[in-house]
């Protein structure tokens, strides 16, 4: 795990302490709670733009959109989302597929 420091006015973290005592948690976990909800929607938007922009495929889309599996595949539908896969990549992908010796994966004929 990574972690991230920031300075807050006495008066903020008075405040924080008291939100999260009501809560029952440690200030951090507030904080970190807070932080991933604010920036929940952006993360979406983030992944789904970088999907569009062929920068990324769909696995890594959606583990930066933050949504379960489920979820990412409902926002999925209603965003009509494309993978964009590079024409590079594809003809890549075809040239390998065409050099592949398939006869080491058949059956040799029983002796009779």
């Amino acid at each position: 795990m990574e972690q991230i420091n920031f300075r807050v006015q006495e008066d903020e973290k008075r405040v924080l302490k008291a939100l999260a005592e009501i809560k029952g948690i440690s200030i951090p976990e507030l904080v970190k709670q807070a932080v991933l909800k604010e920036i929940a929607p952006v993360r979406a938007n983030l992944a789904f733009q970088l999907l569009k922009d062929g920068k990324i495929g769909r696995k890594r889309a959606w583990v930066i959109s933050g949504l379960s599996y489920h979820e990412f595949m409902v926002e999925w539908s209603k965003r009509e989302a494309e993978e964009a896969i590079p024409e590079e990549s594809t003809e890549k992908e075809l040239r390998l597929v065409e050099n592949i010796d398939l006869t080491k994966y058949l059956r040799k004929p029983s002796p009779k």
